[in-house]
C-alpha cells in the first residue's frame, strides 16, 4: 500500500513541477539588426553591447547645461513596441552637485538633461521585437545615462563598496548628517529595519539557537535595491530576502557628490524566541 502511495505522490509531484516549468515564458529579447543571427540565448548580451556602442557613439552633453556646469544622472524608461521601436519613454533627470531653491529652475534643469536623453533614445534603429512564447511582445526596459563634465578620475557608472563612497545610501528623512555618519546610519537603518520585519520560518526545524544569513545587495545610483543574494539555510535565506526586497527606495550613495551604485554585505540573525 505504501508502495503504491509513493508512486501515486512522485507522479503528482513531477506533473506539478513539469506543469510549472512550463509555466515559465520563453523570452526572445529585441535585437537590433546586426544582432538577428545571434542565437537567441545571447541576444540580450548583443542587445546591452550594441546600445552601449550607440550611447558611447552618439551621447552629446547639452551646451547650455555644460555652460551652467550642470550635471545629472538621467534614468530613461522605455519599451520596445511591436514595430520595434522606442515607445512609451519616460526621462528622469536628478541633478548632480547642485542644489536650487527655486522649483521652476530646478524643473528647467532637470528637462534639458531629460530632452537631451529622449532625443537620444527615440533615434535608436528599428529593432526585430521581442517575443514571449512565440509571440510578438513589447519589451519594458531602464537605463541610466550620466551626463558628467570631464572634471573626475573614476567611471560613475562603476559599482563601488560603501568603503569608496563619500556618503552612504540614506533611508528617507534622514538630515543634517556628515559624510562621516552617513556610513554608520545607513548601517543602523539596515539593522532596525530587518529586526522590525524579519520572521523566523514557520516550518523551519532547525535545532539551533541562532541562524546566520549572509546577505549581498546592490543599491543603484536611483536609490532602488537589486541583485539580492543570499547564502544559508534555504528556508532562512527566502525569509531573510523577503524583507529586503521591502526596504523602501533610498538616496542613493555619492561620491564627489555623483549618484553611483554601491555593493553591501551584511548578516541577517535570526535567533529564536
Amino acid at each position: 500500500m505504501h508502495k503504491f502511495l509513493y508512486l501515486f505522490l512522485f507522479f503528482f509531484l513531477t506533473n506539478i513541477l513539469t506543469s510549472q516549468e512550463n509555466n515559465i515564458p520563453e523570452k526572445e529579447f529585441p535585437v537590433f539588426k546586426i544582432c538577428s543571427l545571434v542565437p537567441v540565448k545571447n541576444q540580450k548580451t548583443c542587445f546591452n553591447e550594441t546600445l552601449n556602442e550607440y550611447i558611447e557613439e552618439n551621447l552629446v552633453f547639452p551646451e547650455s547645461a555644460k555652460e551652467l556646469g550642470l550635471q545629472s544622472v538621467v534614468n530613461v524608461y522605455f519599451e520596445i513596441d511591436l514595430e520595434g521601436r522606442v515607445s512609451n519613454l519616460i526621462a528622469k533627470s536628478s541633478l548632480v552637485g547642485v542644489k536650487f531653491t527655486d522649483k521652476e529652475a530646478l524643473d528647467t534643469a532637470n528637462k534639458i538633461f531629460e530632452d537631451a536623453a529622449s532625443d537620444l533614445f527615440y533615434k535608436l534603429p528599428v529593432m526585430k521585437p521581442g517575443k514571449i512564447n512565440g509571440v510578438t511582445s513589447s519589451f519594458p526596459l531602464r537605463v541610466p545615462l550620466t551626463y558628467q563634465l570631464n572634471t573626475q578620475n573614476f567611471d560613475y557608472n562603476e559599482l563601488f563598496s560603501i568603503d569608496e563612497v563619500d556618503w552612504a545610501p540614506l533611508f528617507p528623512k534622514t538630515n543634517n548628517i556628515t559624510s562621516e555618519q552617513s556610513i554608520e546610519i545607513f548601517k543602523d537603518n539596515i539593522n532596525s529595519y530587518i529586526k522590525r520585519y524579519l520572521k523566523h520560518p514557520k516550518n523551519s526545524n532547525n535545532a539551533n539557537d541562532q541562524v546566520i544569513v549572509f546577505v549581498e545587495m546592490i543599491v543603484e545610483n536611483d536609490g532602488s535595491v537589486s541583485e539580492i543574494t543570499s547564502f544559508g539555510p534555504d528556508l532562512y535565506r527566502k525569509q531573510a530576502e523577503k524583507v529586503v526586497k521591502r526596504f523602501p527606495s533610498l538616496e542613493p550613495a555619492l561620491k564627489n557628490d555623483y549618484p553611483v551604485a554601491m555593493t553591501y554585505s551584511f548578516p541577517v540573525i535570526f535567533n529564536k524566541k
